[in-house]
């Protein structure tokens, strides 16, 4: 039986800046459930929104749509956060993380935000895997079949990735305000050396990279790196 998650709004104190929370691709918001609560606790208002095709749970899912979708979707979710809170931050998991580095480039009064074990430079060596993953679970839990040529729904959508991903790299230069970067060091997902390659792109912001050495993909839920992550991001949040 598949369960469908719902976006995640808490609101908190409105002298602290509102934080917007990122899923990964083929995620959700529970890649942020737990983030989000320890946030709150610390009076945060926080949204995780969820992007399209993430919860519709049929097997083509999120290759039914396109970066710049979900970039829209991510403008929209800080837009709605700034309506009661002026200033804020944006972090993002995976894919997410490239859609909060690219508010840092271009949306005002986002004042800080980092990725987290975001494909930026080097892309996912196991882009097809993972998705493929993706849809056999949906095929057993739903009973529905891909339709269509999913090798090539898969390339198309792994090429657009990269090249919202090339837009945020050439944009690395103008931030100026803080960014953190965090990275798991049993990634199974990407090469954890990219994060560092992504780290030096911002050379003009104070960039900072926290660094989970028996960590896998999924920060924001492995146990090795989950509580300290939120310890983290709630350092980094202190000093903005």
């Amino acid at each position: 039986m598949l369960n469908y998650p719902e976006p995640i709004i808490l609101p908190g104190r409105p002298d602290l800046p509102g934080v917007v929370l990122f899923h990964s691709f083929t995620g959700s918001s529970r890649d942020m459930r737990l983030l989000a609560r320890d946030l709150n606790a610390a009076g945060y208002a926080v949204s995780a929104p969820i992007f399209s095709g993430h919860a519709e749970k049929t097997p083509l899912g999120p290759l039914n749509y396109h970066p710049a979708d979900w970039w829209r979707e991510a403008q929209a979710a800080i837009t709605a956060m700034q309506r009661n809170h002026h200033y804020v931050a944006a972090f993002g998991l995976s894919m997410g993380g490239n859609f909060a580095l690219r508010a840092l480039e271009t949306m005002p009064n986002v004042i800080g935000g980092g990725a987290f074990a975001t494909p930026l430079v080097d892309g996912s060596p196991y882009f097809a895997r993972t998705v493929h993953g993706y849809m056999d679970y949906i095929e057993r839990e739903s009973g529905q079949r891909a339709d269509g040529d999913v090798t090539s729904a898969i390339d198309a959508q792994r090429q657009a990735l990269r090249y919202f991903a090339h837009a945020t790299i050439e944009a690395a230069g103008s931030v100026h305000v803080p960014v953190l970067f965090a990275q798991g060091g049993q990634d199974s997902v990407i090469t954890p050396g990219t994060a560092l390659k992504s780290l030096n792109l911002f050379r003009h912001a104070p960039a900072s990279l926290v660094w989970y050495p028996q960590a896998d993909h999924i920060l924001t839920a492995d146990p090795r790196s989950q509580v300290q992550l939120g310890h983290d991001v709630l350092s980094f949040l202190g000093q903005l």
